[in-house]
């Protein structure tokens, strides 16, 4: 280090100083602070003092600011007084060597730290306030008397880092290179050690002024690596506790917390190492004076961090707890532990992008006074020998998000103040929040397509003129594949692409609420409208829309399987479980008893013969391309066909077609519609590949090649592979096109072994990628349970996820993780208070947990909500589940038994018979009569005057009115009918707008 900085601990709000130190240039200069306003910075110099002889190591005085230490490399320690350069102190050194650390305690004491000598102490203390022999100056030739010091210690042991302790100022803390690091208590007389901490990272010790229980240490040069130490874990210094790292069976504890690499090291060559330097090493560490946990560091690449560390308690009761669950014991005996909480990074590496503009910083110190902030800041010093202050930031800005959900965000200075004596809290919340609430308009499909649109638009600006200075040439880059395309479809933040606002941000998070809201649900034809947005969830959905159809009817069970739901996987492997065996006969043993149902199965399906390769497995064939929806008949491939082509998907009919190998049928759905120059193309290329071009001529090949080139079309792309060597091989080499025509493609052209491992391959893919194109594969068994877990991780959809596995778990299999996935559900809906669509999806999933001529596997739900007494909290029914007792409750007088024939029937309670709330509109006693009583008879009221009279309530202010009066009263006004009450109930609890009662 060729600067230093340090601040006066004596600095006050009135006057302010510090110490700027030049190594190279021998001189201390004391400067003092004029003017900081928490962005000016400007200080003046006081004194400068530049008679200082060669040094390397420092201190300035805490007790005295007019003295300083240097060590000097022939380890002659000099105490200058910087004011007064005739009574300077030459402590010279018995042996010549390098003075590694210099350091003062408040009272006066000044240790010095040598190189390793033989025979001889490293580690010197002298009393700084005892007369010392009068020397001359170093320009003198008079001799310099040896200065006996006043403890020594650590012989034949070299000294690398020196701090004293303020509130003990006879204790210091050493760093001995090769041993550890050591304290040392000078109120003893036995001239060891007290403590001793077994570590490499010895060097820049610094001390929590605040908590000094805690110190810090650095690795050597080239080593990054912070520890933090508790010195109540130190051993007692022995030669046991050297020798083994224990001291009579007591484990040794290591840092608290240790950072091992605090600062990247680039990886450059040997040869420019040499030249720039760029092996990084810590060149500072120095504690917090002002807060206590803020420990900063300064890398020689002049990156500065500090490290805000915190102190956790955890009670007795909990240690005994833990104790109970482990075999060993718990070293934190004090009940404590240190955490990071946060990593500052103030200045970043010389070089980096955000820091081109500034010198490079060479020296820090923190102050004692607090910034402008009210946070703790630091005075540094830059190699160009500027002089500024940097505050720390203080907690990020409030953050809060609702069950609506809204967004709430504070100031982000962090300066949420009362300014005035005339500011209100409505003008304070005004100047310092900011609420960002979702768009309730549009469906979420619409709102994920225009924020598609967003991000398409960003990235084609970016596309089209890439760098910046007009080139306008297309960017040509290899198509994704089918699941790459899914995750860049689902991703709206993308490296360098325009980012979301906060309030598109807060709308994009609404999209499962949205969903919900629309009937996102168990009736997959409406779900396929609700994600139209999501293609892959699209084809998602109709398969399960096709499997719930196949199902139907015992659709899918023989005499020994049921094979409802069941993906090609499972199907070819025969990977099927006992629990999806027949109630009439348990799982098969042997895979001749699979083959047999599976026959029967394709028998009773009317599936075409399957009879394009050889194998010996057709039948399982056949029924894996049913699940698929491929393997169709002529006449259904051939209306189907007719269908993509009407919708213009002419692509997606002919690669169809291709498949079910009718070519002739594939150039019709190309010439057909309204085709383009693309599809004329393709036409060529498939009447050219019907004669014979595909293999011999080489100009046929290249052709076909450059056609593919430019397209991106998946379906384009898998035809001219086709046509070009005639080999299926190379269209399942074509990742663009979705997996369930690639499997189908396997399953119809590729021999028995290439099908066995393209299916487990790609199955496995699917399953680590939480692709749910491999739904076609695992079907809604045991093995998409990993898969939309893996899913849910990179997409938060759990809502999807679990609304898929409902239709066969638990009715077929049971996993505790689709039941955590169900309760988090059940917990969002009611967190956003959609009580309705949440009981809509407990029915209707019971419904689904229920077997054929069995039992519901989903318990049902325990009633969500009864009206009960205000005053005896019980249900105001007359059930006999709720008797009324004998006698009333206390305090609630009597009730005769006249009130439940009278005309007080149904508005007091027939438990203590104590009056209903009374409705907020017209103030009468809420209630109805029971219609089994006289009264009701007599009165025969309607089913809409029952209606009107139901007890309606707020859910947010729970005030109570008749169902009909809150109608009238919220086709007028928004706000309660409660005088000052200001809860707009018919926008928060969805009240309609005179809906029609009539039952």
């Amino acid at each position: 280090m060729e600067t230093a900085i340090r601040w006066s601990p004596s600095s006050t709000l009135s006057e302010q100083r510090f110490l700027v130190v030049d190594v190279n240039g021998r001189s201390f200069k004391r400067c003092k602070v004029e003017q900081y306003d928490g962005k000016n910075f400007q200080h003046s110099t006081q004194s400068t003092y530049s008679k200082v002889p060669p040094f390397r190591a420092f201190d300035w005085a805490p007790h005295d600011e007019t003295l300083v230490a240097v060590g000097q490399w022939s380890g002659e320690v000099t105490v200058l007084r910087i004011d007064d350069t005739s009574s300077n102190i030459f402590l010279p050194a018995k042996h010549q060597r390098l003075c590694n650390a210099v350091a003062f305690s408040r009272i006066g004491l000044m240790a010095a730290g040598l190189e390793r000598v033989r025979n001889d102490f490293c580690l010197n203390i002298w009393d700084v306030n005892q007369r010392f022999p009068t020397v001359m100056s170093p320009g003198g030739g008079a001799a310099k008397p040896f200065v006996e010091p006043y403890r020594k210690f650590a012989s034949s042991e070299a000294i690398s880092s020196i701090k004293f302790y303020t509130a003990q100022p006879e204790v210091l803390v050493t760093g001995v290179k090769g041993r550890g690091v050591r304290i040392y208590d000078l109120r003893e007389n036995t001239g060891s050690p007290s403590l001793h901490f077994q570590t490499t990272s010895v060097f820049n010790l610094a001390i929590d002024p605040l908590d000094e229980n805690y110190f810090a240490c650095a690795g050597a040069a080239k080593d990054t690596t912070i520890q933090i130490w508790d010195r109540r874990s130190g051993i007692p210094y022995t030669a046991l506790s050297l020798g083994s790292g224990s001291d009579f069976g007591v484990q040794v504890e290591g840092p608290v917390i240790q950072y091992t690499e605090a600062f990247n090291t680039p990886k450059v060559s040997p040869q420019r190492r040499g030249s720039e330097g760029s092996d990084v090493s810590i060149w500072s560490l120095r504690y917090c004076k002002g807060k206590s946990g803020y420990l900063g560091a300064l890398a020689s690449n002049g990156e500065f961090k500090v490290f805000e560390t915190k102190l956790e308690y955890s009670s007795l009761k909990e240690q005994d707890k833990a104790q109970q669950r482990l075999d060993y014991d718990i070293p934190n005996t004090d009940q404590r532990s240190i955490l990071t909480k946060r990593i500052h990074h103030i200045e970043h590496a010389q070089g980096e992008t955000n820091n081109r503009e500034k010198p490079r910083v060479v020296a820090f110190d923190f102050t004692n006074l607090a910034g402008s902030k009210g946070t703790p800041c630091a005075i540094i010093l830059r190699s160009d020998q500027s002089v500024d202050i940097v505050e720390l930031n203080g907690p990020p800005p409030a953050l809060g998000i609702s069950w609506r959900p809204s967004i709430i965000v504070s100031r982000v200075d962090n300066t949420i103040t009362y300014k005035g004596e005339s500011s209100t809290e409505d003008q304070f919340l005004a100047n310092n929040i900011r609420i960002f609430n979702p768009s309730e308009g549009g469906t979420a499909a619409d709102l994920l397509i225009n924020l598609r649109k967003k991000r398409d638009t960003a990235m084609g600006n970016q596309q089209s003129d890439p760098k910046g200075e007009g080139n306008r040439d297309t960017v040509n880059s290899t198509p994704s594949s089918s699941r790459e395309s899914h995750e860049n479809h689902v991703s709206f933040i993308l490296p360098d692409v325009e980012k979301l606002s906060i309030t598109e941000s807060v709308n994009s998070s609404t999209v499962a609420r949205r969903r919900c809201i629309e009937g996102y649900l168990f009736d997959c034809k409406k779900n396929i409208g609700i994600v139209r947005d999501n293609p892959w969830l699209l084809k998602l959905w109709a398969w399960i829309d096709r499997a719930k159809d196949n199902a139907e009817d015992n659709g899918m069970i023989t005499d020994t399987l049921d094979l409802s739901f069941f993906g090609v996987a499972s199907i070819w492997n025969n990977d099927l479980d006992s629990q999806r065996a027949s109630n009439k006969l348990s799982k098969p043993t042997y895979s001749k008893e699979v083959a047999t149902a599976v026959e029967a199965l394709c028998a009773r399906l009317e599936l075409p013969e399957f009879r394009m390769t050889e194998t010996s497995f057709p039948n399982h064939r056949r029924l894996c391309l049913h699940t698929c929806g491929l393997g169709l008949p002529y006449q259904q491939l051939e209306e189907t066909v007719k269908k993509l082509v009407f919708k213009g998907e002419n692509t997606k009919a002919a690669a169809l077609a291709m498949i079910h190998d009718q070519a002739k049928l594939a150039y019709l759905a190309l010439k057909n519609g309204k085709p383009s120059s693309v599809h004329r193309e393709l036409a060529v290329a498939l009447a050219g590949f019907n004669k014979g071009l595909e293999k011999t001529d080489e100009a046929w090949n290249e052709t076909i090649q450059d056609m593919k080139e430019n397209l991106d079309d998946p379906y384009a792309r898998s035809i001219l592979a086709l046509v070009s060597y005639g080999d299926w091989h190379d269209v399942l080499a074509e990742t663009t096109l979705p997996l369930r025509d690639r499997v189908g493609i396997a399953l119809l052209y590729l021999n028995d072994e290439e099908l066995t491992q393209y299916i487990n391959d790609n199955a496995a893919e699917s399953i680590e990628e939480g692709d749910v194109e491999g739904v076609v594969l695992t079907g809604l068994t045991e093995q998409a349970v990993p898969l939309f877990e893996k899913y849910i991780e990179k997409f938060s959809d759990t809502q999807t996820a679990l609304l898929a596995m409902s239709f066969t778990c638990p009715r077929y299999f049971a996993d505790s993780r689709i039941d955590k996935w169900r309760e988090t559900y059940r917990s969002y809906l009611n967190g956003l208070r959609l009580f309705i669509p949440r009981v809509q999806y407990d029915v209707q999933a019971t419904k689904l947990s229920t077997p054929p001529n069995g039992k519901p596997q989903l318990a049902v739900p325990p009633r969500q909500f009864s009206l009960e007494c205000n005053h005896c909290h019980r249900a105001l029914d007359r059930g006999t589940t709720n008797p009324r007792p004998e006698a009333p409750p206390p305090g609630f007088g009597t009730h005769p038994d006249k009130i439940f024939g009278d005309a007080k029937t149904g508005t007091v309670c027939p438990k203590c018979g104590k009056h209903l709330p009374r409705c907020v509109v017209c103030m009468d006693w809420l209630g109805m009569p029971d219609p089994h009583s006289r009264g009701s008879v007599s009165a025969a009221p309607t089913r809409r005057d029952m209606m009107n009279k139901f007890i309606s309530v707020c859910l947010t202010c729970d005030h109570m009115a008749h169902a009909g009066h809150s109608l009238d009263w919220f086709d007028k006004h928004d706000v309660c009918p409660v005088p000052d009450c200001d809860c707009q109930c018919s926008k928060l609890d969805n009240i309609p707008q005179h809906a029609d009662m009539t039952v």
